[in-house]
């Protein structure tokens, strides 16, 4: 349950980082929306995000190593080694790649309600951050999915 826990942290790390860079390296005449409304919207909020879920993970984990800059840092390398970086990319690129990734999120969290559910040590607290999360997450994917689709020709 620890290690779902930390691979869950290192996930939302790599995530908040990745479109932390996508916000920083997009381009084109989108640049302002993309800039702001999307990205910064999304890494920002995910930071957020990331600061509850460690709090409530030493609660649930009884540990503080759910909280190890060092393993997370690990973590989140390992995950970030599995998407194409946004860096050098064109701007549809980004959101088709920040899309991928952000769904490939959403299926990690459902993953661990699951496990943490089996475990018995689901809180009520816990509950309500993965369901509000997963609700913010997917609505980042309704923005992505937007910004994918290409308008009538």
């Amino acid at each position: 349950m620890v290690d779902a826990l930390i691979s869950y942290i290192g996930c939302t790390k790599a995530l908040q980082t990745w479109f932390h860079a996508a916000h920083q390296v997009t381009k084109g005449s989108g640049f302002s929306g993309d800039h702001v409304n999307l990205y910064g919207e999304i890494y920002n909020g995910i930071l957020e995000d990331f600061d509850k879920l460690v709090e409530k993970s030493i609660v649930i984990a009884d540990t503080e190593e759910v909280a190890c800059p060092v393993i997370i840092t690990k973590v989140s390398i390992e995950v970030l080694r599995k998407y194409n970086p946004p860096a050098s990319q064109g701007a549809d690129v980004i959101a088709a790649l920040g899309l991928e990734f952000m769904r490939d999120h959403i299926a990690n969290l459902t993953q661990l309600y699951k496990i943490l559910e089996s475990y018995g040590v689901l809180t009520l607290g816990m509950d309500d951050y993965l369901a509000a999360a997963a609700n913010q997450y997917e609505g980042y994917v309704y923005l992505l999915t937007q910004r994918v689709k290409k308008g009538i020709q």
